[in-house]
């Protein structure tokens, strides 16, 4: 899901509430959307303690900050072991289902343009960089950078970044693990060191590394990226911050030329049926051992030959069906059941358009199985995380909105409101649940406070579905 995003296409985010949300905006439409929301990820960097040596596993169980504790295998660190020892280590995997965490000693902190291993001596350029002009003047400078016997390893993505750039990017990362030595230096309590840049923010950094044109709505965000580029030595001009009286994701934005609503379209991203452009729907049913999509032709040139309608109606679905797919984040074992065709140059042309949709996924996340039989079509796609419906709504209901998901629908609801001249003293009516999670995240009322002026007094109404509320002026 976060794979490279073109640069033509535009990043917008949406940092004002509990969780990010990232819309790439292409042609006029939402063609990806992330949710994030922060929490541990691989290789986030932890000062933790030994808690119990576990001999017959070859290994030790580490206390951590905000996790389990985690399994640190022998081979995966340098030198003994012993209760009471304090390590710095990284997550190689994060816990799931009846899995802990696992743990490694080998440090390797990753930026965006290279990897620093602490200690790993050797300077390492893509093998693809094959002017052996550049690799002699990449060598040169990163040798020039390098302390204390750093490993360097560098990404493809940075092979045209300047020095400026490479000796920003060398820094920050060499910051993060001076932090680390001086925490085990003087170690109090486990503690997380530096989280790991996620997925999501890679892909925020390549897209503007890149030029490519970013517009945030949030403050924070704003200045954290700016940092970044700053440090990098990169322009910022590409790089704006949202300033008009609506969010940034609401109706037909016209401070940034927005023809689209993109509440709208992402709540369009969760409903079954989606119309096709020029007649036509197909009908979007994702289960938990495969997704199913169904193509029907109602409403499509009813005037046609049923084949020529047929093809066409098909050839409009394998468009958009990759669209959908990559927008909603669905993966597994997808069935698709076309219109019936009778020609095998019918067939040939679903599949080439499908395809050609796919573009460079075809390289490995989707693997083709392609007609069967009965008439069906079916492909895999490699998962990347949470799909759009199981991000947004509840894991026990499809149809209802999850409490994070409606948490963050209430406070950007306020904003917005705020924006508009409700400021002061205010009481906020919300469902019992949402005024529990309220009164308990600090930071949720500290942003409401940040807009409102003061904290608004909290009412649970039990009359009030989760994602509604009631902003009423204090008299």
């Amino acid at each position: 899901m976060t794979a490279g995003v073109p640069v033509n296409g535009r990043l917008l985010i949406d940092a004002v509430a509990l969780e990010r949300r990232i819309a790439l905006v292409e042609q006029g439409r939402l063609s990806r959307l992330w949710i994030d929301r922060g929490g541990p990820a691989r290789f986030d960097l932890h000062l933790g303690r030994v808690s119990k040596v576990l001999p017959e596993m070859a290994a030790a169980m580490v206390a951590l900050d905000g996790l389990s504790d985690g399994l640190l295998p022998f081979d995966r660190y340098t030198g003994p072991l012993h209760e009471g020892q304090w390590v710095l280590v990284q997550v190689s995997r994060l816990g799931f289902e009846d899995k802990g965490v696992k743990l490694t000693g080998r440090i390797a902190i990753e930026g965006l343009g290279m990897i620093l291993r602490p200690n790993g001596k050797l300077i390492e350029l893509p093998r693809k960089l094959k002017d052996e002009d550049r690799r002699s003047d990449l060598a040169r400078h990163l040798k020039a950078l390098q302390a204390d016997d750093d490993g360097i390893m560098l990404r493809s993505q940075a092979l045209d970044w300047n020095e400026a750039a490479l000796s920003g990017e060398y820094h920050l990362l060499r910051r993060q693990w001076l932090a680390a030595k001086a925490a085990l230096s003087y170690p109090k309590k486990p503690q997380l060191i530096s989280a790991a840049q996620s997925d999501v923010d890679q892909m925020i950094e390549r897209h503007l590394m890149a030029g490519g044109n970013c517009i945030v709505d949030g403050t924070n965000e704003f200045v954290r990226l700016r940092g970044l580029l700053k440090a990098r030595g990169a322009p910022d001009d590409n790089l704006t911050r949202h300033a008009g009286g609506a969010l940034l994701f609401g109706a037909s934005n016209l401070d940034i030329d927005l023809d689209i609503d993109l509440e709208d379209e992402i709540n369009n991203a969760l409903l079954s049926r989606v119309e096709l452009p020029g007649g036509g729907w197909i009908a979007i049913d994702p289960a938990t051992a495969l997704c199913a999509i169904d193509v029907n032709a109602g409403g499509a040139d009813a005037g046609r030959d049923s084949e020529t309608r047929a093809v066409e109606v098909n050839t409009r679905a394998a468009r958009e069906i990759v669209h959908q797919i990559r927008l909603r984040n669905i993966g597994g074992l997808i069935v698709i059941d076309p219109l019936r065709v009778k020609s095998r140059a019918g067939r040939d042309t679903f599949d080439e358009t499908l395809r050609q949709s796919f573009g460079a996924e075809l390289d490995g996340a989707v693997q083709i199985g392609g007609f069967t039989r009965l008439g069906l079509y079916e492909f895999s796609r490699q998962r990347s995380g949470e799909s759009l419906f199981e991000r947004m709504q509840a894991k026990s209901d499809r149809r209802r909105l999850s409490v994070q998901t409606a948490l963050n629908t209430v406070i950007r609801g306020v904003i917005a409101e705020s924006r508009r001249g409700v400021v002061g003293a205010v009481t906020l009516s919300v469902a019992p649940k949402i005024a529990q999670l309220l009164a308990s995240d600090i930071k949720g009322t500290q942003i409401l406070r940040n807009e409102l002026g003061v904290t608004p007094e909290i009412i649970a109404d039990p009359m009030l579905s989760e994602d509604a509320y009631r902003l009423e002026k204090k008299t």
